[in-house]
């Protein structure tokens, strides 16, 4: 029986071609970025190189794009880095805002610094995208410090209106942060068209290294670093740059952005899916299905079940799913991003969210289809 990965949006397999690239920088690229001889000007070349092209995918200027360690940095350091920034202003209050679906990256490091004294105000999100932002005046009123909304969130699929929310930000005079890394290579990503001051980035979901990641970061809106070191990444981000990491990234972020077809191919991939497990399993719901989704994530509320069972028991048939964001790995609750779409409502169901990326197959998608309706059937059976 062979085995079936549908979680690409907790990670997906790194890509041949970055696995080939990272291979060659680690063993031509070993000098010290910082270094002033010919090895440490080799790898600045390809930093350097590496920082151009990111710039180039996502139609912004090299000056602004912070090699870091993955998506969790990245959305730790606009946020956090932007308190810290405010605190040695002597800004008070520090206001910040947030959706209530966002990922808890976010969620925590707006709770660590609400616990330091900044108010957090958690907009609502309905089902089909939108999003209850403050109105204009309140924006104006020059006291929120940062918004941050995703792009794409990690449980559902669901795409919010960040483009109508970064220009509403940007006539308010409201710096906005935008967590990309289930958006950047499924959905079309243009800085030049989008107003936002950060945009965070992760590798792992692009077929690049584990650990890799980017933070955009507005020449406009003053942020702090959360280390401290030497003047690496402008300052922001000190420590011995991995040039190969970010080689790695690089390649992978172009081959995702940059793969023609691949979103209409994904897109009729998770149709598929949905068609065939909703026709095979009763009551079987599909969150979100009223709002635009990314092409690769759908997240299903199966009635009957306890939360519990069914990623362990699809694991044991060989086939990987998840019931949330891999960060909540392991919780038997209901998911906060459900709870806060659906209300009580989401209580009725067991989650279950297939992930699709770029090495999913039509033969996989057709065979977990065949193979996952009598196993929840069994499990109801004996339940």
């Amino acid at each position: 029986m062979d085995s079936i990965y549908l979680d690409h949006a907790a990670a997906t397999p790194v890509r041949p071609e970055v696995r080939a690239c990272v291979s060659e920088a680690l063993v031509h690229l070993g000098g010290n970025a910082s270094g002033g001889h010919l090895w440490g000007r080799q790898a600045r070349a390809a930093l350097e190189e590496a920082r151009e092209r990111v710039a180039g995918v996502l139609h912004t200027r090299r000056e602004r794009v912070r090699f870091v360690s993955g998506g969790t940095e990245s959305i730790n350091l606009a946020i956090l880095g932007r308190v810290d920034w405010a605190r040695q202003q002597g800004k008070t209050p520090i206001r910040l805002i947030r959706s209530a679906i966002e990922h808890s990256a976010v969620q925590n490091s707006m709770e660590s610094a609400r616990l330091d004294g900044a108010g957090v105000e958690v907009l609502p999100v309905q089902p089909n995208g939108h999003v209850s932002l403050p109105e204009d005046d309140e924006l104006r009123s020059g006291q929120i410090l940062l918004t941050s909304i995703q792009w794409v969130n990690q449980e559902t699929g669901l795409i919010l209106p960040v483009r109508e929310i970064a220009e509403r930000c940007r006539v308010a005079g409201v710096p906005l942060h935008v967590d990309a890394v289930q958006a950047v290579g499924k959905i079309p990503v243009r800085l030049d068209d989008t107003p936002i001051d950060f945009l965070s980035i992760s590798g792992h979901k692009l077929g690049g290294p584990r650990s890799t990641g980017v933070l955009i970061v507005s020449d406009e809106v003053e942020v702090r670093p959360r280390l401290f070191g030497g003047g690496q990444e402008g300052g922001l981000r000190p420590g011995t740059e991995d040039v190969a990491g970010a080689v790695g990234f690089t390649l992978g972020l172009e081959l995702s952005a940059g793969a023609e077809g691949e979103a209409a191919r994904l897109t009729s991939l998770r149709q598929r899916l949905e068609d065939d497990l909703a026709a095979s399993i009763p009551g079987l719901k599909i969150h979100c299905q009223e709002g635009s989704r990314a092409p690769h994530i759908s997240n299903f509320g199966v009635p009957g079940l306890a939360k519990d069972v069914l990623v362990g028991a699809l694991d044991l048939e060989g086939i990987g799913v998840s019931a949330g964001s891999a960060c909540r790995s392991g919780s038997t609750s209901t998911s906060p991003v459900l709870r806060a779409l659906y209300s009580t409502d989401a209580e009725r169901f067991a989650p279950m969210r297939l992930s699709l990326g770029w090495s999913t197959t039509a033969e996989e998608v057709d065979d977990a289809t065949r193979r996952i309706p009598p196993i929840i059937a069994r499990i109801r059976s004996t339940t």
